[in-house]
């Protein structure tokens, strides 16, 4: 995420300009009225004081890094924002203004997501159809493309139609009373919940009746869907390096692809730098090392976090428990927690996450 700083600075600036320049042209009624959001201006002039041409030139000439461009209406319509504001003889009227490069994809309603999530878009749809001064006529046209796209995205008719209901109700209910105060609102604290699957609700129900307002994190991401699988041979996660000489191990974690932190301690055995503690073993003993089809070994595949870090004590603590663990890696205080993650094993055994065994460990830790 970038920094606030250059948009608020430019804001300031833009504020500034307009001051200084435009609005002297609003109190002597050459532009009849004027209304900016960020860079998108809306301006009704009086064509008998001042044309299009004469408005651009004159603030294309307040600064040389600023450049203005008109949008002329058509037809007695022009587009801004995301209305299509349309001048008559008598009013105004609001539309809907939808760009042509639009689309009615939304998150489907079948998609494990929570229904939140899955209702934003229409929750935005049916907020903007009731608070804009759209006539009758463009609200019924609007709504029918509301039904249409969640229609097409697997939503219930009678799910929109409850939305479209409690809406109107809402806005009703903040007509007929003041919002809420700023120190009410200063007291709400947020809560966030990965959402694995509606079970989750029965945890967060608890919160209702409380100051703490829930959010929920989806784990179905674009995200995962285009990044790769982690699978058995996946390049990070915990591994295990083998001293060729008395078989001991050590334990390590990478979030890079694991060969290349094997890599990384063979230049510390090979300069003769003791950073690491199989360095160190292999130095000090004068053991041998093999190459990384020998002794490297992925332990268990995860990404980079606080669950790696669980993961890498878990398999430490286990590396020692059982006698495989080099004695010069260090090692934390025995955890009673990971003690019950996995049952007692024999040294030779193999300790991989598609084990029944991992499988309790992986329980345990989830909880």
């Amino acid at each position: 995420m970038g920094s606030p700083i250059p948009g608020t600075l430019a804001e300031i600036y833009l504020q500034l300009t307009e001051e200084h320049y435009i609005k002297h042209w609003v109190e002597n009624q050459d532009i009849v009225y004027y209304k900016r959001y960020v860079d998108n201006i809306f301006i009704i002039i009086d064509t008998s004081r001042i044309n299009d041409n004469t408005i651009r030139d004159r603030m294309n000439s307040i600064d040389k890094n600023l450049e203005f461009k008109i949008t002329l209406e058509t037809n007695n319509s022009i587009n801004y924002l995301d209305m299509t504001i349309i001048r008559s003889t008598k009013r105004m009227e609001i539309n809907i203004y939808r760009k042509p490069t639009s689309t009615d994809i939304t998150i489907h309603h079948n998609s494990n997501h929570p229904q939140d999530h899955k209702d934003a878009a229409y929750r935005y749809y049916i907020h903007r159809m009731t608070a804009l001064p759209n006539t009758d006529g463009a609200k019924t046209q609007e709504k029918k493309y509301i039904l249409s796209t969640a229609k097409h995205n697997g939503f219930p008719k009678r799910h929109i139609i409850n939305m479209i209901k409690k809406e109107i109700a809402k806005n009703k209910v903040k007509q007929n009373k003041a919002s809420d105060t700023q120190e009410e609102q200063t007291q709400k604290k947020w809560a966030t919940f990965t959402y694995h699957s509606p079970i989750i609700r029965k945890v967060t129900n608890l919160f209702r009746n409380t100051e703490v307002r829930i959010a929920f994190k989806a784990t179905n991401t674009i995200y995962q869907q285009l990044t790769e699988k982690t699978h058995n041979n996946s390049p990070s996660g915990i591994y295990e390096i083998k001293c060729n000489t008395c078989n001991m191990k050590y334990v390590g974690q990478s979030g890079r692809h694991i060969t290349t932190r094997y890599k990384e301690h063979i230049r510390y055995i090979r300069t003769n730098n003791k950073t690491s503690a199989y360095a160190t073993h292999i130095l000090n003993n004068r053991h041998e090392y093999g190459t990384a089809e020998n002794t490297l070994k992925l332990i268990h595949p995860c990404r980079k976090g606080q669950r790696m870090n669980s993961w890498e004590n878990l398999y430490i603590q286990i590396y020692r428990q059982q006698d495989r663990l080099i004695t010069e890696q260090q090692v934390n205080e025995p955890n009673p927690l990971y003690e019950l993650a996995l049952p007692p094993q024999n040294k030779d055994d193999s300790i991989h996450p598609n084990t029944a065994q991992a499988g309790t460990m992986q329980a345990h830790i989830n909880r």
